[in-house]
């Protein structure tokens, strides 16, 4: 082959090539910008939020007991069951103690008569003595007599009203409204002066107990303001305030007594809380939570850098703030974060 057939089959070749490297550049598909939503980091001034956990309490808690000795007759409630303010929850057998109330009842009848009819003599001698018909003995013996009557009259109702105080140990009742957090005894038990045999808990006003560590128990100041959060009953951020610090323990541990602001029907004594104390205020930089992308154990948001391109960055969380959430590392202020976009965002695709 010379070099003019030469000359001509290289240029062949060559428009051959660049025709199809033409066809193949506008055959690559073109992606649109992504249209987002963006929104400038910026701090904000936050209370400084110290978390502990703790247990709802009531804060009217009551151990009934009784003060006889008596074979359990009957149960008249459950746990958990509600109980009114002088319900009759136990009875508890008592046959001694019904027949020496019976006893004391006719002593106090017998007692009562007695001292009527000495009354009546005394009156009746006052009356003689009047007339000069009784002398001042007989006057002073019926005086000391009457005066007699009357201290066993009292003595008597006295004694009748210790055994009808022993006998309301045999029927115990409710002194709450509330509810049986917990029972000791059944029936055919043997019930003893002094040993628990119901617990009755109130429902009116329910409070947070915390168990806050030695180290962090000079935080907490009385009135200090507190968001309140317990899970089960859908409860978030409810506002509280401390109502009392109990300064000692054996345990190191220190007791907190947190009110709410509200009671909240939800709230049952045993739910565990988690409460946040509100001290001092810092700068932080907050985001919502609805722009963390979660990939693996990673946190993510997209913000748009120089070329206006979606690009993930890496980031680590802080505290909670509601529905936003602290960011401590991987954004600074200033950054233009992706809030929202119409499509799904990957790293480096364009956006407007």
């Amino acid at each position: 082959m010379n070099n003019k057939n030469i000359l001509i089959a290289t240029l062949a070749s060559a428009i051959f090539l660049t025709s199809c490297g033409s066809d193949e550049q506008e055959s690559l598909p073109t992606r649109d910008a992504v249209q987002v939503t963006t929104a400038l980091t910026k701090k904000t001034e936050q209370f400084v939020s110290h978390q502990f956990s703790g247990k709802v309490k009531a804060d009217d808690k009551t151990v009934l007991s009784t003060k006889i000795i008596g074979q359990i007759e009957q149960v008249l409630v459950k746990e958990g069951e509600k109980v009114k303010k002088g319900q009759l929850l136990v009875k508890i057998q008592s046959n001694d103690l019904m027949a020496k109330q019976s006893t004391a009842k006719s002593g106090v009848k017998a007692a009562k008569l007695n001292m009527d009819n000495t009354a009546k003599n005394y009156g009746r001698i006052k009356n003689l003595h009047a007339k000069k018909s009784a002398t001042d003995k007989e006057v002073e013996d019926m005086s000391v007599a009457n005066e007699a009557a009357i201290a066993a009259y009292n003595d008597a109702k006295h004694h009748l009203a210790e055994i009808n105080d022993y006998l309301s140990y045999a029927n115990l009742r409710s002194p709450i409204n509330g509810f049986v957090s917990q029972k000791m005894i059944n029936v055919g038990d043997l019930a003893k002066p002094g040993f628990p045999i119901l617990i009755i808990e109130s429902l009116s006003e329910l409070k947070i107990e915390l168990s806050v560590p030695e180290f962090e128990i000079s935080k907490f100041e009385l009135n200090d303001n507190v968001a309140i959060s317990v899970e089960v009953a859908d409860l978030k951020n409810a506002k509280g305030s401390v109502d009392r610090i109990i300064p000692s323990t054996a345990s190191g541990q220190f007791k907190v007594i947190v009110s709410l602001s509200e009671q909240n029907a939800l709230l049952k004594p045993g739910m565990f809380a988690r409460v946040n104390l509100l001290k001092d205020k810092e700068e932080v930089l907050l985001i919502d939570k609805k722009t963390i992308i979660n990939k693996g154990q990673l946190t993510g948001v997209y913000t748009v850098n120089q070329q206006s391109e979606a690009m993930l960055i890496w980031i680590r969380l802080g505290k909670e703030y509601g529905d936003k959430v602290e960011v401590l590392s991987g954004l600074i202020e200033g950054e233009k974060l992706i809030t929202s976009a119409t499509t799904k965002l990957t790293d480096g695709v364009k956006v407007k």
